[in-house]
């Protein structure tokens, strides 16, 4: 008698999950939480990223990259825990995104400009369980991992947000920081096309984000009286300006080249989201501007997840400003992914598919 050797996996296209929950920043914000918990619990594996560029770190900017990101992410042992807070219970599996990215596709294909293919593993035989579209799970867990840093780490009471960059970043950035603040009451957004901006408002608008959203016309109106600020552009050369700060402002940094390292001084101090994932990566402004000796290292006070657990304190003032500069991490992507599954399953949406109906070899 011979066994079933047989192995299917659920393909969920990006419409599918969209059906299943992708959309929704309150489930990603859950998603994104509880895999930075585990990180503060170092419930996770995650090396570092390997990329494939042609040429040095800038390059990504301009001729564009591919990056692997690979993790595991647990929480069998904090399952009750997990749940009690609000960040939907264990992951206990391990998957990989794979994500390239290339920033003429706009302009010249009419595509966008990064796309994501994500890989869940069946944790007992690690063969496939699922297969589907990344582009959506990378988008929302980017700007959840602001939302939640600006829960933690944004003055109490904060109402104003200072928007730069309004395409697709800009908007799971503005979702996710008014999910993370509720006092939020308006939106300054910038962007270099006006029209941009336009259509980042009516966007937010369909969403059902209520803020007043008010178009600026430079970077530093974004900025100045914000009380949250957050920048998601392509700029190739830094335009921020230290003195743009008030106090008590918290400035989530998405991008790389946006801030120079010199107005990293007048922060009290810096959050990352792995401080050896941003050194590793070599490109975040926090790492050069401790490689460069502008801030001392000390200045970094460290992972959000040591934050998020209770390990570490942050915010202590309502006067600190304070930086986050998360480089991205591929245990965010495997949190939500496996929310988005789990609800496709659920819910009966995707395509079975098989890798074989019996291997060739083993």
């Amino acid at each position: 008698m011979t066994s079933n050797r047989s192995v299917e996996f659920l393909y969920l296209q990006q419409e599918d999950c969209v059906k299943a929950g992708g959309y929704d920043m309150k489930g990603t914000m859950q998603a994104t939480e509880r895999s930075f918990f585990l990180h503060g619990k170092k419930d996770f594996i995650q090396p570092g990223k390997p990329v494939i560029r042609w040429g040095g770190p800038e390059t990504e900017e301009t001729t564009g990259r591919i990056m692997s990101m690979p993790s595991f992410v647990g929480g069998a042992k904090y399952d009750q825990e997990l749940q009690e807070k609000g960040m939907i219970g264990q992951v206990n599996t391990s998957g990989i995104k794979f994500i390239p990215s290339k920033p003429h596709n706009p302009e010249k294909h009419n595509l966008p400009r990064a796309n994501a293919i994500i890989i869940i593993t069946d944790p007992d035989t690690l063969m496939p369980a699922c297969i589907m579209d990344g582009t959506l799970v990378s988008a929302m867990r980017t700007g959840a991992a602001s939302g939640v840093a600006a829960k933690y780490l944004a003055r109490k009471g904060s109402k104003v947000m200072g928007l730069v960059g309004a395409s697709v970043q800009g908007i799971t950035q503005t979702m996710a920081v008014k999910e993370g603040v509720p006092t939020l009451e308006a939106c300054k957004v910038f962007d270099l096309n006006r029209g941009t901006c336009e259509k980042f408002v009516r966007e937010m608008k369909k969403l059902g984000v209520e803020l007043d959203f008010q178009i600026v016309d430079s970077a530093r109106e974004a900025f100045e009286d914000s009380d949250v600020i957050c920048t998601a552009t392509m700029a190739k050369e830094p335009y921020v300006n230290g003195d743009w700060y008030k106090e008590g402002a918290l400035h989530c940094e998405i991008s790389f080249w946006d801030t120079p390292p010199e107005a990293l001084t007048v922060m009290d101090f810096v959050v990352v989201d792995d401080w050896y994932q941003v050194k590793h990566h070599g490109v975040d402004v926090a790492w050069r501007a401790v490689r460069d000796g502008i801030i001392p290292e000390e200045k970094i006070l460290g992972n959000l997840g040591e934050i998020v657990v209770g390990e570490k304190q942050g915010r202590t003032d309502d006067a600190q400003r304070i930086f986050f500069n998360p480089i991205g991490m591929g245990i965010h992507d495997l949190s939500e992914a496996h929310r988005v599954y789990e609800n496709a399953k659920r819910m009966g949406i995707g395509q079975p598919l098989k890798l074989w109906d019996n291997p060739v070899l083993g």
